[in-house]
């Protein structure tokens, strides 16, 4: 591959970002984040392309449509993310990946996700450093482009640690997966009372870990098991995912989950319970859904899941959930599901279909 000096790959990078602030100045400040993203990307091209090492661009959309049969009918951007990951330039052992997303129905605009480094150790683990989702949690750690559901469930997405900045901490992970032994384990450490932008704003720290156990694998059935656990010390911290917006919590906050999974030949199943203990509080939930495989094609999908919070006017019954999943390819799709939650007042109901498309 042909290489240039590093010099004439700065005089270009310094022209091009000069050219990319005169646009960006005619924009909201929104648009920062497209142009850090596009700026980063600039760089580390040149730089692996000058260095024989080439970064890897990655991206999808969820288009989806929502009927409550009450006051939402809506089309919506779920997701469109970007990202680009790769090798560190001369280093085969430590990659990189730099992830953004934009939703219509939220945010409006562009946003830095994921911004992080692995280091690989063969046939041990890696360490990971930088933002991300810590790993805890079963389903928070599967993709939301390969879940065989529209969306995770209320527990997961409610009791994870920083819903504000999209489950996304700043830290250092330890991920053990020995060759050997059929167990997955990881340990981090993150940021844990932020304060704008996401610095911390004490001494204490947010400690995660996720254990995963194999009990059967073959050909036909793959069974696991597994935990998690997270500790930290919140000093005056609003949680209104779990409490009223209003209420600021100081006290120990201990969360754990056990789940369960179980592949057998066309069919699915998957559980788990989470807790929180947070002061003198207790939110808990549960979730178990099922997919049956007709063909390589088409999939059904049906699921229950519940949350308990400690918001005063929120439904904690249970929603179940019916639907269908048509694979174009292995991860572009067409899905759709209902979902209704039992009340003694007024039942809810909800409808949603969705195309997910691959670019890359």
């Amino acid at each position: 591959m042909r290489s240039f000096p590093l010099n004439i790959i700065a005089k270009n990078a310094t022209i091009s970002i000069n050219k990319l602030d005169y646009f960006t100045s005619f924009h909201s400040v929104r648009n920062d984040s497209i142009k850090i993203f596009i700026i980063i990307f600039m760089l580390s091209s040149m730089l692996s392309f000058a260095q024989n090492a080439e970064p890897k661009l990655h991206g999808y959309i969820q288009s989806r449509f929502t009927n409550d049969f009450g006051n939402q009918n809506d089309f919506m951007i779920r997701r469109a993310k970007l990202w680009v990951d790769g090798n560190a330039p001369g280093l085969e052992n430590v990659s990189y990946k730099i992830q953004t997303v934009y939703r219509s129905f939220k945010d409006e605009t562009v946003m830095l996700q994921d911004a992080f480094a692995d280091v690989k150790f063969n046939g041990f683990g890696f360490l990971r450093v930088g933002r991300f989702v810590p790993d805890f949690l079963l389903q928070r750690m599967q993709p939301d482009y390969a879940i065989p559901y529209l969306e995770r469930a209320d527990v997961i997405n409610y009791l994870i640690h920083s819903p504000q900045s999209m489950a996304r901490q700043i830290g250092i992970q330890f991920t053990y997966t020995p060759r050997e032994f059929p167990i997955h384990l990881s340990a981090g450490v993150f940021n844990a009372n932020l304060v704008s932008p996401s610095k911390n704003k004490n001494q204490n720290l947010l400690y995660t870990s996720h254990t995963q156990i194999d009990l059967k694998k073959s050909d036909d059935v793959l069974a696991k098991v597994g935990f998690s656990f997270a500790y930290r010390y919140v000093n005056s911290l609003s949680m209104n995912t779990i409490f009223n917006s209003d209420q600021l919590i100081t006290g120990n906050d201990f969360r754990f989950g056990f789940e369960y999974q179980l592949n057998y030949k066309n069919f699915v199943l998957q559980t788990e319970y989470i807790q929180a203990n947070i002061d003198n509080y207790k939110a808990w939930g549960y979730y178990i859904v099922t997919n049956y495989s007709f063909t390589k094609k088409i999939q059904a999908i049906c699921g229950i899941e519940k949350f308990s919070d400690l918001i005063t006017d929120t439904n904690n019954n249970q929603w179940y959930s019916v639907g269908l999943i048509y694979y174009l390819t292995s991860n572009t799709k067409l899905i759709t599901d209902f979902k209704t939650q039992v009340s003694s007042t007024k039942n809810n109901y909800l409808s949603e279909i969705q195309y997910q498309i691959f670019f890359n």
